[in-house]
Formats: C-alpha cells, sequence, structure tokens
C-alpha cells in the first residue's frame, strides 16, 4: 500500500493538470482576498464577518460546492479518468498482482490530499499572507483562530466525503468529459434539493448529508452535538462511498 501511495503522489506531481489547477486556485483566492482587503470588493453577512473575519470573506466563495467541484472535479477527471484510457496504467497495476481495493483507496486518498490542498489548503494560506501584506493580522485572536481551526477541520472532513463520490464518479464513467460534466451536474441537483422544495424523504436525506453539513460546519457557533454529528456524516459517508468504490473497480472490466 505504502508504494502505491508514493507511485499515486509521483504521478500527482507530474500531472500537468494538478499544477495548472493549483495555480488557478492560488491567483485566484489572492486576487480575490486582495479585492476584498482593499475594498473593492465588498462581501458582508459571512460567517467571518460574525467573527470578526470580515477581511477572510474571499473564503466564502472556496467553501460553496459548485464552486470548489469545478477545480476538484477537473483535477479527477485529468488525474483518475484518463488512466482508463489506452495511455493508462490502471491494466498495468492490475497486472502487477495488487490488489483492487488497494489501488482504489490509494487514488482515493492522493486524489483527496491534492484536492483538500487545492481548495482548502491555498485559499486558507492566501488568505493570511494577504492579511500579512496588508497589515491587518491584528483581526486574528484566539477566538476566530479556534474558529478557523474548527470549522476547517469538520469542513475537511466532509470535503474527504465528496472526494470520495467523485472518485467514484471517475472511475464509474472511465471517461475525463463526462466525468467534469456528471460531477458538476449532481452539485448544481444538490444546490436545486437545497432551495427548492421537493419530496420529503429527498429533504431529509439530504439533511443528513455533507452537502447540508457544508452549511452548517462554517457557523460561527456549534454545539457538542453538532459537532459530533458533523464528524458521524462525514465518517459515515467516506466509508460507505469508498466501500461501494471499491466493489464498483472490483467489478469493472479493464480493457
Amino acid at each position: 500500500m505504502t508504494n502505491l501511495l508514493k507511485a499515486e503522489m509521483f504521478k500527482l506531481g507530474k500531472n500537468r493538470a494538478f499544477w495548472m489547477i493549483l495555480a488557478i486556485s492560488v491567483g485566484l483566492s489572492t486576487l480575490m482576498h486582495y479585492l476584498i482587503m482593499v475594498g473593492w470588493w465588498m462581501m458582508d453577512g459571512t460567517p467571518f464577518d460574525a467573527v470578526g473575519l470580515g477581511g477572510m470573506n474571499a473564503l466564502s466563495m472556496f467553501l460553496v460546492p459548485a464552486f470548489f467541484n469545478l477545480m476538484i472535479g477537473t483535477l479527477a477527471a485529468f488525474f483518475i479518468s484518463t488512466e482508463f484510457g489506452a495511455g493508462g496504467v490502471i491494466r498495468n497495476q492490475i497486472l502487477s498482482g495488487r490488489h483492487r481495493s488497494q489501488i482504489y483507496v490509494s487514488k482515493y486518498i492522493v486524489y483527496t490530499l491534492g484536492s483538500v490542498l487545492i481548495g482548502v489548503l491555498i485559499p486558507l494560506s492566501t488568505g493570511l499572507i494577504m492579511l500579512a501584506v496588508t497589515g491587518k493580522l491584528e483581526i486574528l485572536d484566539g477566538g476566530n483562530i479556534m474558529y478557523l481551526i474548527r470549522m476547517h477541520l469538520l469542513f475537511i472532513l466532509q470535503y474527504a466525503g465528496y472526494t470520495a463520490l467523485i472518485t467514484l464518479l471517475a472511475v464509474f464513467t472511465e471517461d475525463s468529459g463526462k466525468t467534469i460534466i456528471f460531477s458538476v451536474l449532481f452539485t448544481l441537483l444538490m444546490f436545486v434539493i437545497e432551495k427548492v422544495p421537493v419530496f420529503n424523504i429527498v429533504e431529509i436525506i439530504y439533511d443528513y448529508s455533507i452537502f447540508q453539513q457544508f452549511n452548517l460546519v462554517v457557523a460561527p457557533r456549534m454545539s457538542a452535538v453538532m459537532m459530533a454529528e458533523a464528524v458521524i456524516v462525514g465518517v459515515v459517508t467516506i466509508v460507505v462511498v469508498v466501500v461501494a468504490g471499491c466493489l464498483t473497480f472490483g467489478r469493472k472490466e479493464i480493457k
């Protein structure tokens, strides 16, 4: 398993799409943070405002599934789906005697690490750097620092559940274009379910899904029960979806 993880990390480092998306994330987050901090772009009513971190309101954009999916959905398409093509290495990995579940889990782990870097750590770190550059680090105090830590840890847990879904989708479609299209459609469907009244059973499922948790974990205050619920939803989603992915990959015919 360790060798598989090293191999996947090496492939991620050589993946041009990863570096292009990483550069876009750095550039876009830096620009958004700068525009807000100098007052060119106004955002208010965000959870960051509520804890005295209005200067980091640009982070709100990167916490929306419909937005961050554009980056990590594309990464999945060019890091996972393309490996099923003629020039891919999936077949060679299987022929080498590796268990399919280990191959799948290693891809999921490395893809998730790359996605967290692109969609979570880069926006957060550029925000902190821009605070320092613009001389606004004084807005940070013990209370809002603890908020940033708590919120990001719980958010990353839900994020890992989301990357498990996208990994499954990428393996199922075996096509980069389809992965991007279906991931966008799926995210838009979740947005519609959130905003438009639908069947009760669908609303109940949504209320206990990672998509609802994306909204809840950014709250300025969370009770112990809410945090425990967020952890349970995130962990259960990861386990269930990864197991489903292993079963799907295990039964897949590799050409």
